[in-house]
């Protein structure tokens, strides 16, 4: 029949049990340490992996605004691209392609022989800026009743 250990064993052994500040060698383990108590090891971890993932979120971000401004231009340049087609004057060409892509972008018309082509290009915000300053797009089309 066992006896049980008497209570001040019992509260020294539970004390030794919590204390976090030195690693303790296991028994048998040769150079390898452990924590007897890892109390606030999932908080700092959470904080060592807290920027890393703010930083993927904005680079997440960035990259679908830049591929949401890149399909704008790529619509914007169509339209003017369809519009000149037609035979429409380049006022007409230059707004269609500005409704789609905003006032600020740049759109420039090129005829060369049948074809006409529209190039587009939207400054990004400042925010984006560090990565590429513009995204451009280019649209042929030939003219109707040319050749």
């Amino acid at each position: 029949m066992s006896r049980a250990p008497a209570p001040a064993a019992r509260r020294s052994r539970w004390r030794r049990s919590r204390v976090c500040a030195l690693p303790a060698a296991e028994p048998g383990a040769r150079g390898r340490t452990r924590l007897r108590c890892e109390r606030g090891a999932a908080t700092a971890e959470f904080a060592m992996m807290m920027p890393a993932l703010v930083v993927l979120i904005l680079v997440v971000v960035g990259a679908g605004a830049i591929g949401l401004t890149q399909l704008r231009a790529y619509d914007a340049a169509r339209a003017g691209a369809r519009e000149a087609a037609r035979g429409e004057p380049a006022r007409d060409v230059e707004q269609a392609a500005h409704k789609r892509a905003g006032s600020a972008a740049r759109v420039e018309i090129s005829t060369a022989g049948e074809y006409t082509a529209v190039s587009v290009e939207i400054g990004l915000p400042a925010s984006l800026r560090f990565v590429m300053r513009t995204v451009s797009a280019r649209a042929e089309a030939r003219t109707e009743g040319a050749g």
